[in-house]
């Protein structure tokens, strides 16, 4: 099935050369030299070696994952000052013929400052340049004067690192969530922390849009049988699987079991799972979606899920895994989250309820919650292994990964076992005290899209590799665990996490959203 995934999304960048040439020889205030310096040859030649130099420096910091850098523009200009709107207009389509730009990368070649603008005023997008003395600033502030969003860069290593946050922009406008609600709800029942009215908000802030699909109906058609006979949908044809999804159904069973370093389910039942999640990629392939989400809790209360021994825990680890950002409880503000997470550092993210660990006035840790799914004699010795972390945070879920640092690296240790006490619901298991000493960044938006909070910590310790349920999970330790926890009051429960330090280049990608970054 051909998902079309964010992270295949690539930045066109334009690069343009305006470049000054004088017709006439003559010195003055806006000219310089003597000799063949003042000829119009000299200046075509002089242009040329500045033009190679620049676009050298460019190649070498727009990389290929990142950048799709487009045939150079060279557009000339004379001490006439100015040049007609058509030519312009004609070089510009000319040079990419179906090609939509997201940036315009240029370099003023002569003193084309005006010029500049007569040309970046007719394309309707952004504008970038590398610090070039008096250059810079002269075509920076009249740009963003005139409503023209305009980047400079200090250096080439900064235009290279803003390339990588241009990128998870344009991927934010291209995120289409698939939803498989009940009801036809905005808001999840577990959830309601979730963005407020997410058809307006997310295109808004994001240009993010969901599709919703009825959960009723992606529960009829994960199965074998007729397309025209389910349930919700009588004789309309479904998305039901074929002779050769089976195949492959049983082929992605037997992997995922011959790779775990333990299985603690039947086949039948991990099959099951595998199947959901399936059904689900059939659902997102004849949508045009590149992210899911689901209301666990709302689809939990209809049974179904009980009747078909299945849940989406496997779907939401494997999908990361894959770069395909997948969220629990229909919660599309920690999905959103994920997108810029995943975008950020090319890798794939964890999501989870995330609780703030501080102390008490007595010193140690305050209570831990009473969940019904932890194992209180390994919460108990875990937490005494921690006794001496000041600002902890635990962050739990059945979702985790298999791949932490690429969606290409090898398969780390993992287990396969039941979120149910009855033995069904495939989840992974994962072990993270393994990679204790691990940094990881995390972020999550708010209800409103109009705040994020966004901060990093250490991997200090696991929990819940042997258990059931949502009791898989992460301790790591944060700047200051009282800030993290003010600051995630205002934005809400699950926040996303992501392996490695991405913290600058995410407060950027926050910054150019307009949101106000809360730094934890």
């Amino acid at each position: 099935m051909a998902i079309k995934k964010l992270e295949e999304i690539r930045l066109n960048v334009q690069p343009v050369s305006i470049e000054f040439v004088h017709e006439y020889v003559f010195e003055g205030p806006c000219r310089f030299g003597k000799g063949d310096a003042l000829t119009k040859p000299f200046d075509e030649m002089v242009n040329e070696e500045k033009f190679q130099d620049w676009y050298t420096q460019l190649k070498a910091h727009m990389h290929e994952d990142v950048v799709n850098l487009l045939p150079p523009i060279r557009i000339h200009g004379t001490e006439d000052w100015y040049i007609k709107d058509e030519e312009v207009r004609k070089i510009i389509t000319d040079a990419t013929p179906g090609v939509e730009v997201d940036l315009y990368f240029s370099v003023e070649l002569g003193r084309v400052f005006l010029l500049n603008y007569e040309v970046a005023r007719l394309t309707d997008k952004p504008w970038a340049m590398v610090q070039a003395c008096c250059y810079t600033a002269n075509s920076c502030a009249q740009h963003r004067a005139r409503g023209i969003e305009y980047i400079p860069f200090e250096t080439w290593e900064a235009a290279e690192d803003y390339m990588v946050v241009l990128r998870a922009k344009k991927a934010l406008k291209n995120t289409r969530i698939l939803c498989a609600i009940r009801n036809n709800s905005s808001v999840s029942v577990s959830s309601s922390d979730s963005i407020i009215d997410p058809d307006k908000t997310m295109d808004e802030v994001f240009g993010a849009r969901q599709r919703t699909i009825s959960a009723h109906e992606l529960l009829d058609q994960t199965s074998y049988g007729d397309p025209m006979g389910n349930h919700c949908t009588p004789g309309r044809k479904g998305l039901n699987f074929t002779e050769e999804d089976a195949k492959e159904i049983e082929r992605q069973t037997r992997e995922l079991i011959d790779n775990a370093q333990e299985v603690r389910m039947s086949e039948e039942a991990v099959k099951k799972s595998v199947e959901m999640r399936y059904a689900i990629h059939k659902f997102m392939e004849a949508n045009d979606c590149n992210c899911y989400a689901a209301p666990c809790g709302d689809i939990c209360s209809t049974r179904r899920m009980n009747e078909q021994q299945v849940t989406m825990c496997l779907n939401h680890a494997l999908n990361n895994e894959e770069g395909i950002p997948s969220a629990c409880e229909y919660d599309l503000a920690a999905l959103i989250s994920m997108v810029m997470l995943q975008s950020i550092g090319r890798r794939p993210s964890y999501m989870g309820n995330t609780y703030a660990i501080p102390r008490q006035k007595d010193g140690k840790h305050i209570p831990f919650p009473k969940m019904p799914f932890f194992d209180k004699e390994e919460t108990a010795r875990q937490l005494a292994k921690l006794e001496n972390v000041d600002n902890l945070v635990l962050t739990f879920h059945s979702v985790p990964n298999r791949r932490w640092t690429s969606y290409d690296a090898p398969v780390r240790p993992y287990a396969i076992g039941p979120f149910t006490h009855s033995g069904w619901g495939a989840t992974i298991r994962y072990d993270f005290a393994a990679d204790e000493g691990q940094v990881v960044t995390m972020c999550r938006v708010d209800p409103t899209c109009k705040k994020i909070l966004i901060a990093k910590g250490t991997i200090v310790g696991g929990l819940g590799y042997g258990s059931v349920n949502c009791s898989e999970g992460v301790f790591f330790e944060v700047k200051d665990v009282h800030t993290f926890w003010k600051y995630q009051m205002d934005c809400g429960n699950h926040v996303p996490l992501i392996y490695g330090d991405f913290e600058d280049q995410l407060v950027q990608l926050a910054e150019s959203l307009g949101l106000e970054v809360l730094r934890a």
